[in-house]
């Protein structure tokens, strides 16, 4: 197939959806294909749709018998969020003016075999710590919110008086301020360890000056949104920092679509200019809807 001009990222529920409506790989495929489009996966999105597995090992069999049929015809594999992250990294100190954010024909291999498994009802010890990190990591960072909140009252303070017809406004102008390079030199920290704080603080400012950036950006725009409406609300709900967690994933695609509406509340505030969020209202057959974005 020539090269895509047009990447669509699926949200899990939309792949589950595809299923449902039984709509027809071949056609759904041929008819992207027209148009100069693909259909986008990452691991993220495997290793969540391998939660299937904990509650209905059919279903997850039956689900990747599927979803086996798009990754064989070689739709595009997109880079899971930390390894973005590193990819910025790079194109920053190689002065590079664009990131590889797909994955490479090796990768890609890992990809089909990762899902052939699955296929098979082979749940093995990587997907089964992806899906149990994944679960601890959000449950952990939601906890953490709430007394982070009440042990700095200024920080809450604050947060009440951005209002919300403000947000795009603020989360802009934090983006590009210290307070953002330095939201951004913690994740940094965390994901290359033996990085000193001002070496990844200055890698932090380059990266959120960087006009190829998109991950580093929607990283900070998440914790500001997480913690924005933590104040607001008092708490997160429980799904909303992994739903968060998967729409960052779409940062180097061109749309990010979902069957669920109460994400454009703020898919538009995490992403960038360059991914356009959709969600899907079931008025038409699924296959026939994707074809028109």
């Amino acid at each position: 197939m020539a090269h895509p001009t047009r990447l669509i990222y699926l949200d899990t529920n939309l792949w589950n959806g595809l299923l449902d409506q039984s709509a027809d790989p071949t056609a759904l495929l041929s008819g992207l294909e027209q148009s100069r489009s693909s259909l986008a996966l990452s691991g993220q999105t495997v290793y969540e749709l391998a939660r299937t597995f904990q509650s209905a090992p059919e279903r997850g069999k039956k689900l990747f018998r599927y979803v086996k049929v798009y990754v064989d015809a070689g739709i595009v594999g997109v880079y899971d969020n930390k390894d973005l992250l590193r990819a910025e990294v790079k194109a920053l100190n190689d002065d590079a003016d664009s990131v590889i954010a797909y994955y490479s024909p090796a990768d890609y291999a890992a990809l089909k075999a990762e899902v052939g498994k699955l296929s098979e009802g082979i749940v093995d010890q990587r997907a089964q710590t992806f899906v149990s990190e994944r679960m601890e990591s959000t449950k952990e960072t939601r906890k953490g919110q709430k007394p982070l909140m009440e042990k700095r009252p200024n920080m809450k303070t604050g947060l009440l008086a951005i209002p919300e017809n403000r947000l795009t406004a603020w989360l802009d102008q934090e983006v590009s301020s210290d307070g953002g390079a330095i939201i951004l030199t913690g994740h940094l920290m965390h994901i290359f360890e033996s990085a000193k704080e001002d070496a990844a603080y200055s890698t932090a400012l380059g990266l959120l000056q960087h006009p190829a950036s998109r991950m580093a950006k929607a990283v900070v725009r998440f914790d500001l949104y997480s913690a924005w409406r933590c104040a607001h609300r008092g708490s997160n709900p429980r799904d909303l920092l992994d739903d968060m967690y998967h729409v960052l994933n779409a940062a180097y695609c061109d749309v990010y679509a979902t069957a669920e509406a109460r994400q454009m509340k703020y898919a538009p505030l995490l992403l960038t200019r360059w991914t356009r969020p959709v969600a899907y209202d079931g008025s038409t057959p699924l296959a026939d809807w994707l074809l028109t974005l």
